[in-house]
């Protein structure tokens, strides 16, 4: 296991506090907003790495952080919202390991900044003038949930289209928050079993890198879950987006 954590580790000391850096961020991030932890890990892990280790990883380490912030905000997730979602994930992640298998690696991690830019566009952009549903329909969270497996067993980001859908409702951000923890760390419990199959075993890569993450990732989870009590509307979805899309330019360069 020594040797795994020393293996992992990238070969230049500023790489190591990149490594460092982006988890504590993500961590962060996770812990106030309920997502982005793995928008913001994806596309520098996957630079340093490649997707085939960093996609597991970083959805396991999601997984993790997810589990003590669960407990404290299911009550107000939407349960009917959830479960759509997490029916269609499951197909639309069948799709993507399809897809996994035709891509080369490099494209892949550059498909990953790419698609985080691209949401973060989408988000900034104003709503529609007219009052916003609190929740979003049946037909619009299938369609969410669909893509957002196929996005996660391609690049571990299956939160682009849940969050897009969520946050262009007009739900409080409590209940944004709580909804995207609960399905977030059950689409991610369904993805680590599919990477498991498909591998035929845990890869003691994936442990080491998430042994070396958990660190950073549950000190800044900690610290977001403080912050966001006391953040408004408009400072809970900005700050977010903003950390995102630096995170995916940065790996860009990489």
């Amino acid at each position: 296991m020594l040797l795994s954590l020393s293996n992992a580790l990238p070969d230049s000391a500023l790489s190591i506090l990149l490594l460092l850096s982006v988890c504590f961020v993500a961590g962060m991030v996770r812990g106030f907003s309920g997502f982005g932890s793995v928008m913001i890990m994806a596309p520098v892990f996957s630079a340093l790495y490649g997707p085939t280790i960093a996609v597991p990883v970083v959805v396991l380490t999601d997984l993790i952080i997810s589990l003590p912030l669960v407990r404290s905000v299911y009550k107000d997730a939407l349960a009917a919202t959830v479960r759509q979602m997490l029916l269609a994930a499951i197909c639309g992640s069948l799709a993507g390991f399809v897809l996994l298998r035709m891509l080369p690696g490099d494209t892949l991690a550059t498909l990953v900044a790419i698609t985080v830019l691209v949401f973060v566009g989408l988000m900034a952009l104003p709503r529609r003038l007219k009052t916003a549903p609190i929740a979003a329909t049946a037909r619009q969270n299938y369609l969410a949930g669909s893509l957002s497996g196929m996005f996660g067993s391609i690049s571990g980001m299956s939160g682009p289209p849940a969050v897009l859908l969520m946050l262009r409702t007009s739900a409080p951000s409590f209940t944004v928050r709580a909804t995207l923890i609960v399905y977030f760390m059950l689409i991610d419990s369904v993805l680590v079993a599919m990477y498991t199959v498909q591998q035929g075993r845990v890869e003691m890569a994936w442990l080491a890198l998430c042994a070396i993450s958990l660190i950073p990732m549950m000190f800044g989870a900690w610290l977001g879950s403080r912050l966001f009590h006391l953040a408004s509307e408009q400072v809970f979805r900005k700050l977010t987006l903003a950390l995102i899309a630096c995170s995916a330019l940065v790996a860009l360069f990489l």
